[in-house]
């Protein structure tokens, strides 16, 4: 009889325990600077889960390293489910399948909590250079030997890496040009440090309208909506390229069953919000809701999928 009372009151405990999860503030970490598309899309999402849960959701930049270093923040941190990673490409993916020692396995080092939204690139240039297609371009950093410089966020971006891809499979002639990301990106390119990128859609958008930038092609199997004008790279015959950004929330491996469960389920009722939806509408992304074995199947795939890009013979992914 004693046995069994414990029992239920053990029982009985835990039931407490994960109906007050959250008891706190959470902070969800961005590897990213502010101004950026990261940050546009988690801003929002973290006020909504905000409402939802009852408590503070923060957000924490902590750029560097295309993201890694706020990844491998959150990967060694306490499992206890208040501090998260809005992950990334770049860093649940990318960024280490180009380290020879990653500081943490994006498989291994996370709790998956649930996917966000994916969404296209497109390679942009100043609206003053003589290009409009992409075969223009590549004919024109060969005029241009040693003079052509792209951005990227940083080494072992996706832009970084789709880029590298596009010099491999053209012979286009360009310098890699490593930023912080964000504004510093639209900046460079639009100041003339550079000659072109591979960015998200949203934050140029205006000045692709305003003719101080253009679009020469967008990734993906279909032209974007917002610009229906821009082919594909498939389109112009450069194929293989196939590079997106994803975005989801994961926290460190060992999370409590009920925080990942609990976090999901707002989550997924945050991304079918019609104003979450309207805000990924104009960012010219999907929404990908999904439970937590699905985006860590969709992890694992991604890994290993970038592994071998980054093996790849011939890329060059050295500074």
């Amino acid at each position: 009889m004693h046995r069994l009372l414990v029992l239920l009151v053990a029982c009985a405990a835990a039931s407490a325990a994960a109906q007050t999860y959250p008891a706190r503030p959470l902070t969800i970490v961005n590897g990213f600077p502010p101004g950026g598309p990261t940050d546009a899309a988690l801003r929002p999402i973290a006020a909504k889960l905000a409402e939802r849960l009852g408590q503070p959701v923060l957000v924490e930049n902590r750029p560097g390293a295309a993201g890694v270093l706020g990844a491998a923040a959150v990967a060694h941190a306490a499992p206890d489910g208040y501090f998260l990673l809005f992950g990334v490409a770049a860093n649940l993916a990318v960024a280490p399948a180009t380290m020879r020692k990653p500081p943490y396995d994006p498989v291994k080092a996370f709790a998956p909590v649930g996917e966000i939204a994916r969404g296209p690139y497109l390679w942009l240039v100043r609206g003053d250079n003589p290009a409009h297609n992409m075969a223009e371009f590549v004919a024109w950093t060969r005029e241009h030997p040693g003079k052509v410089n792209y951005a990227s966020p940083g080494r072992g971006s996706v832009h970084h890496i789709a880029s590298e891809m596009l010099k491999q499979k053209t012979g286009a002639d360009m310098t890699h040009v490593p930023y912080k990301g964000g504004s510093a990106l639209a900046a460079a390119l639009l100041g003339g440090e550079v000659q072109a990128m591979i960015e998200s859609p949203s934050p140029y958008l205006a000045n692709i309208r305003a003719g101080k930038l253009r679009a020469l092609a967008v990734t993906g199997e279909r032209r974007l909506p917002a610009l229906p004008d821009v082919p594909t790279f498939d389109e112009q015959g450069i194929h293989g390229l196939d590079v997106h950004s994803w975005w989801g929330l994961v926290g460190p491996a060992g999370m409590p069953k009920d925080a990942v469960a609990r976090l999901n389920a707002e989550l997924r009722a945050v991304l079918s919000d019609p104003q979450m939806q309207q805000l990924f509408a104009k960012m010219n992304v999907t929404p990908t809701p999904g439970t937590p074995e699905a985006f860590a199947a969709y992890i694992a795939e991604e890994w290993q999928r970038w592994q071998r890009f980054a093996r790849t013979p011939g890329l060059n992914l050295a500074d």
